[in-house]
């Protein structure tokens, strides 16, 4: 992740640059095949959102219905114009897919429970019912008991144990399902866990909102330099929108330094530029960034 966030740093130099503002996110062709690519990827954008929801509240074949739905829309949508959004529909697309697997995992992880369970058990086992008592419903989470969660997730993903983390931030998204700061601790565990589609898909529904502030951008724009291939471009956007509302902010500069680095080494002097403002406005020294320029450290 520490690499992933560093890239994130070349991002913005790179663009800023060489184009400040380009506009092609939605190459259509004509009027009517646009309007029908958009049509596609909202209804597309809404159904995969709804199997969110779904594979929230453990409707795991609803959810599983929903996914397929969005994969077809997004697909019917590619191929009427390839490349959608800078290649975020083919993402999304594999976030899907991604999904239904873990379902099916889950579906056969709890079939071969309960087969386990019948083996074990008569039929009527007296104590089920209080078993279930003793969980707490997440639609009547105490904001104390979701507090609880959201600090024992950090704690996890601080000490690189993201997979432990990822029930806790499902209680809290079940009950608030918009809950800021779960949904960027969940960014960090699926970056953490290599999951950058999975990252993409959690982070961007903070984006253009009004909980859209640096840290967000910073982890987007880290999230965005993780994926195979790279999508340098959304994460420049984001590093030009923190630098724009945030001129000063010196992770933002180092962020911008270590994404010339890795966009253009031949841009290593727009690097360093970056990289010295950042220290002036107060960064901690990067030795690892300062081998890569080529800086003499003492």
């Amino acid at each position: 992740m520490q690499r992933n966030l560093r890239i994130t740093h070349l991002l913005a130099v790179v663009v800023l640059l060489a184009a400040t503002h380009t506009c092609a996110m939605w190459p259509f062709g004509s009027s009517e095949k646009e309007e029908k690519t958009q049509k596609l990827v909202a209804d597309g954008n809404a159904t995969l959102a709804s199997g969110d929801e779904a594979w929230r509240n453990e409707k795991g074949p609803l959810a599983t219905e929903r996914y397929q739905s969005a994969i077809e829309s997004y697909t019917q949508a590619e191929t009427l114009t390839p490349n959608l959004e800078n290649g975020r529909v083919s993402y999304r697309i594999a976030y899907c897919r991604g999904q239904i697997a873990q379902i099916e995992d889950a579906a056969k992880k709890k079939q071969k429970e309960d087969t386990e369970v019948k083996i074990t058990h008569p039929t009527s086992v007296s104590g089920a019912e209080s078993v279930a008592d003793q969980v707490i419903p997440v639609s009547t989470m105490t904001g104390a008991e979701m507090q609880r969660e959201l600090r024992s997730a950090q704690q996890l993903i601080t000490g690189n144990h993201p997979d432990e983390a990822v029930p806790s931030l499902v209680k809290v998204l079940k009950a608030e399902p918009n809950n800021r700061l779960a949904l960027m601790l969940m960014t960090a565990a699926r970056m953490k866990q290599g999951r950058y589609d999975a990252a993409v898909i959690t982070i961007e529904t903070l984006r253009d909102t009004p909980q859209e502030d640096a840290a967000v951008l910073l982890l987007a724009a880290g999230a965005y330099c993780g994926t195979k291939p790279p999508r340098y471009f959304d994460a420049l956007i984001a590093l030009d929108k923190v630098l724009k509302a945030n001129p000063k902010m010196p992770e933002a500069h180092l962020d911008m330094a270590w994404l010339l680095v890795e966009m253009a080494p031949d841009k290593q002097d727009d690097a360093r530029k970056y990289y010295d403002y950042a220290i002036k406005l107060g960064a901690p020294r990067d030795m690892v960034l300062e081998k890569r320029l080529g800086l003499k450290t003492p």
